[in-house]
């Protein structure tokens, strides 16, 4: 008798222990990360039309550039070895909470590098996984999408 309650105890035990595990743990998608390879993070932002959002990392230069107020006695020309990062992800509902978005796939990663050039400092751009929905007000040169970019500003965290 006492073996059979020490085999129901154990039993009870080794069933708590194992219901307490969830193996149904949400683990982020590989399509949704992006390493940004030690950038800061400069600014963010979303579009509910096209419902994407869109963060801007950047080196050190580049957050520098970005932190400069417009019209103030600084030099508003960046610097050779700037490099901005723009990534555009889709939106998709959050499993976990009702009526919230969260991040999906990457749709694009666009580069904006600067380097030394003969004059003057020469810029260069590139777009890696170009997926984005299209807009009917969307700029789509990359002259355009350069001076998006630079025009961003650094948002201001406590």
């Amino acid at each position: 008798m006492k073996s059979l309650i020490a085999i129901l105890i154990s039993a009870a035990l080794a069933f708590t222990f194992t219901a307490c595990h969830d193996s149904r743990e949400l683990m982020p998608a590989p399509e949704t990360i992006f390493d940004d390879h030690g950038l800061h993070v400069i600014t963010s932002f979303h579009n509910d039309r096209t419902r994407t959002i869109s963060v801007l990392y950047g080196n050190d230069d580049a957050l520098a550039y970005a932190s400069q107020v417009p019209g103030v006695a600084t030099p508003n020309v960046a610097t050779p070895g700037t490099v901005f990062k723009l990534v555009t992800w889709d939106l998709k509902q959050n499993p976990l909470w009702f009526g919230s978005n969260i991040n999906g796939g990457v749709q694009s990663v666009e580069t904006v590098t600067v380097s030394a050039g003969q004059s003057a400092p020469a810029i260069g751009y590139t777009i890696e996984n170009s997926v984005q929905k299209k807009d009917e007000k969307a700029v789509s040169s990359n002259a355009e999408r350069i001076s998006f970019i630079f025009a961003q500003r650094a948002s201001v965290f406590p």
